[in-house]
């Protein structure tokens, strides 16, 4: 059954509120799209990874590993999932591959999120909590 601006109004406790976002929700398969790009995050070691490359340009496999403190394997195994999310580009230089983040939205998203992390809730929150 279609939801409508008319079926709102006898059907929902707040149509002001429902009336002007009717029609506007994402559709269900950009909203797994979405869905996808956060569950990268979901994984702390690719959670430091991206916080890693958001903090410099672009790193190797190599220099990754040491930084994090896993094996090249356990490395390129979360590289290899998070550029077919589209979260990360690389660029070949011989052997060498280097990696970064695929643009500034991940940037941004990684910066937003990390700042929410570290805020401290209110005293009142933190007493309810």
């Amino acid at each position: 059954m279609e939801l409508t601006a008319d079926r709102c109004e006898v059907e929902c406790l707040h149509p002001e509120l429902v009336g002007p976002v009717l029609g506007k929700v994402i559709a269900r398969s950009e909203a797994e799209d979405l869905a996808g790009m956060f569950e990268v995050l979901a994984d702390p070691t690719r959670a430091r990874l991206l916080h890693l490359l958001s903090l410099t340009e672009e790193l190797c496999v190599c220099d990754l590993a040491l930084v994090v403190g896993i094996s090249q394997s356990a490395i390129s195994h979360q590289l290899r999932m998070l550029r077919d999310r589209r979260v990360l580009a690389r660029r070949k230089v011989g052997r060498m591959v280097y990696y970064r983040l695929a643009d500034d939205h991940i940037r941004h998203v990684l910066a937003d999120g990390l700042r929410h992390v570290r805020e401290e809730l209110p005293a009142n929150e933190r007493e309810a909590g």
